[in-house]
């Protein structure tokens, strides 16, 4: 009778103990069938974009004579520099030994669908290339020009900008009275 109960006793607690890693297994399953959908879906929004400006390493290439910047983490997500739009004068230009300026699309890109175009500005004859700033009113009744640091515009300019010998966007804005704002 005590075989009986040994063995009636031993086959609950191996039940219990293979219901038990069954449970957990199936947990476990489940978490890594989420974590493997979320990413396998298709990136193909400016979210992802985003996501992908601030923790991937940019690497710059011509392609057909084009400047194109692609992200090393994933091929599929580019920023493209196109062809200049037009002659661009502000207050903000005026300060840099060239007076010379324009602005030029940047076309965010993932595989062959643009997904955002930003404007930037070649100043200084082409030496510095900057996002254009936005305008505010001031109280007295004349602009103010800025960056918000925070901005998607700032973001790509700290992969594709160029600063001469002001070193980064910071110094451009020093030398051309831009503000910086969080």
């Amino acid at each position: 009778m005590t075989e009986f109960f040994n063995f009636v006793g031993g086959a609950l607690i191996g039940w219990f103990i293979s219901h038990w890693y069954y449970a957990k297994a199936s947990r476990d399953q489940s978490e890594a069938i989420k974590k493997l959908t979320q990413d396998l879906r298709p990136k193909t929004t400016l979210h992802d974009f985003e996501e992908m400006l601030a923790r991937s390493s940019w690497t710059k290439n011509y392609i057909d004579h084009t400047e194109l910047w692609i992200a090393d983490e994933d091929n599929t997500f580019q920023m493209q520099r196109g062809e200049k739009s037009k002659d661009f004068t502000e207050r903000w230009t005026k300060v840099h030994p060239d007076p010379n300026s324009a602005s030029y699309p940047i076309y965010l890109k993932i595989g062959s669908s643009v997904i955002k175009e930003l404007t930037f500005i070649s100043a200084d004859g082409g030496r510095i290339f900057v996002p254009m700033p936005g305008v505010r009113p001031l109280p007295d009744e004349t602009t103010d020009y800025f960056w918000n640091l925070g901005s998607l515009e700032v973001r790509v300019c700290r992969v594709v900008g160029e600063y001469y010998r002001y070193n980064n966007l910071e110094g451009v804005a020093r030398l051309s009275n831009v503000s910086l704002v969080k």
